[in-house]
């Protein structure tokens, strides 16, 4: 059986500010941009649909990505959410800028979250990880990423509550807050979620509430009643999340590393006509 899970994202460049999981036999990911039909207002209707815009530079990311990525429009007049997928088709770009339309007619009900579910998908794998690009970016440059996971454990058909927790400068901490499949127990789930990191309990949060623990366990801190386990983790960048950041810019935008300009390839090969007419481009 098919399923589709809602969560909302960190936005970085990649102009995406959700994700669906597509749970079942055959799981993976759509990315998503979700807008209200109030702030399309400045950029007009047409007589089919609503009329979305933006840089061309984040329109060529969608098309290079690995999932598939469609708009969202929410009519909180009528309390329903309108769709269209991103491709080349549907896109017309004119010089840095882009515009789709998301048709009126073309209501997200049981049969688009169907079609949803069968657009195609070069690989989920990368998905994954292009997906929480701005979150692994976060914690390359220092700041601190906790996940909060509440989960009844006697029951098998709750879904799990987790929270992503990042700290902020001035002190405050963000969250966003999402579920996840109960197909299997929550702790099992998280490598899946979050492949590109190493979790590892928050020492201090534990030792503030004089709680006993072990380092190398990711036990939670409290199971309130006997019934609702609470952990909470530390966020780290792995091996994987590391070699990501490091490939992402090619693989992801086809953006080539810097050469070294100042490489000498000889005085006899650089005075020829086509180098020359080449640097002087």
């Amino acid at each position: 059986m098919t399923g589709l899970i809602f969560r909302t994202q960190i936005q970085g460049a990649t102009g995406l500010n959700a994700h669906l999981e597509i749970t079942g036999d055959n799981p993976r990911l759509i990315g998503l941009r979700v807008c209200s039909s109030d702030e399309l207002e400045k950029s007009g209707k047409s007589s089919r649909g609503y009329v979305c815009t933006g840089d061309t530079s984040v329109a060529a990311y969608w098309l290079q990505h690995s999932l598939p990525v469609i708009i969202m429009v929410y009519e909180p007049d009528r309390n329903r959410l309108l769709w269209e997928s991103v491709s080349i088709d549907n896109l017309e770009i004119t010089g840095t800028h882009w515009e789709l339309i998301v048709p009126y007619d073309n209501e997200y009900n049981e049969e688009a979250a169907h079609k949803i579910a069968n657009l195609s998908c070069t690989s989920p794998y990368l998905a994954r990880l292009a997906l929480d690009k701005a979150l692994i970016e976060l914690i390359n440059s220092g700041r601190e990423v906790y996940l909060e996971l509440d989960e009844w454990i006697n029951q098998p058909s709750s879904r799990g509550n987790l929270r992503i927790c990042i700290s902020n400068p001035d002190g405050g901490v963000y969250q966003w807050p999402f579920e996840t499949s109960p197909d299997m127990p929550q702790v099992l789930r998280l490598p899946y979620l979050f492949p590109w990191a190493s979790l590892s309990i928050d020492e201090e949060f534990y030792r503030q509430r004089n709680i006993i623990y072990d380092s190398n366990s990711l036990a939670p801190y409290v199971i309130e009643s006997g019934e609702i386990a609470r952990f909470r983790f530390r966020l780290e960048l792995n091996e994987l999340g590391r070699a990501f950041l490091a490939v992402e810019p090619y693989i992801c935008r086809g953006n080539f590393p810097n050469t070294n300009q100042a490489i000498s390839y000889g005085t006899e090969y650089e005075s020829g006509l086509k180098f020359l007419l080449y640097r002087n481009k």
